[in-house]
């Protein structure tokens, strides 16, 4: 009688989430792509190697690419899913950005796996004028969408959100360091302040103060995309103080400094590439 009892209790509660799910069908596809996406990027990701002298976490894109090659792996159940969600259904503000973020990475590794091997996404077998950010990387709902697109449209137009140019890979080593895990709407905010904190920790990429010749070296991102550091009064430096050590921040607001920029290394972050 007991098993009978709980056979019911079974599905009665399979029946629930079945009628859920059916009713709030965004919500269900979102749920399986950040999923797939989560153990795509556990899968591959590789904690920090150096490449060209450069400490950065990378990817395993050789394995990524055997993966492409089956229907029903990983990768392409991932794909699947970013096809179905209507992203504009959405309506709080972190699960809009948190999708559309994890849409562009994911989008960047796409362009990547489909033409690997290749030692940057600004290979010429990506694009012949080495700008791959134009080109239809992705398909969302009905609609293909490019890495601009999402990034300029999608995001920075109207959420204004400058984080937003840290959490868009360019899967480069002098990108912010990926985690192995997406970003997710309850967590966001952290998630992107830490990201950012930790970028400025790296000397070779990030952030090198050198106090004797009294010059700070910043990440290119903050000089190609200065505009958006520089609203509401701020500059450069009002934007990166926050985000220091508190021994780096004091420093910095009773010293005069030199700004200068790091060369950007657009090395693909590939385990295969490692020093």
């Amino acid at each position: 009688m007991k098993s009978i009892y709980w056979s019911g209790v079974l599905i009665a509660a399979a029946v629930i989430v079945t009628v859920l799910l059916a009713a709030n069908p965004v919500r269900a596809e979102t749920t399986q792509f950040e999923r797939l996406y989560g153990e795509l990027l556990a899968r591959y990701w590789h904690p920090a190697v150096r490449i060209n002298g450069v400490e950065t976490t990378v990817f395993d894109y050789a394995r990524m690419k055997q993966d492409t090659q089956r229907p029903d792996s990983l990768f392409n159940r991932t794909l699947q899913a970013i096809e179905f969600v209507d992203p504009g259904q959405f309506k709080e503000e972190n699960h809009v950005k948190a999708f559309w973020i994890n849409a562009y990475n994911f989008a960047a590794m796409r362009l990547v796996a489909d033409h690997y091997p290749v030692d940057s996404i600004r290979s010429l077998s990506i694009s012949l004028i080495k700008y791959p950010w134009s080109k239809q990387a992705i398909r969302i709902g009905d609609k293909p969408y490019s890495l601009k697109q999402i990034e300029k449209d999608m995001l920075l137009k109207p959420f204004k959100d400058p984080r937003i140019v840290f959490a868009v890979s360019c899967a480069a080593v002098s990108c912010p360091d990926r985690t192995a895990e997406p970003f997710v709407a309850k967590r966001l905010d952290e998630q992107l302040d830490t990201m950012i904190r930790r970028f400025f920790k790296n000397p070779g990429k990030g952030l090198r103060l050198d106090r004797e010749t009294r010059t700070l070296t910043l990440s290119w991102i903050l000089k190609k995309d200065r505009h958006l550091f520089q609203e509401n009064g701020q500059n450069v430096l009002g934007f990166v103080l926050p985000y220091l050590e508190p021994d780096v921040r004091s420093w910095l607001k009773v010293h005069t400094v030199t700004i200068d920029y790091f060369d950007h290394d657009w090395t693909l972050n590939d385990l295969a590439q490692a020093d």
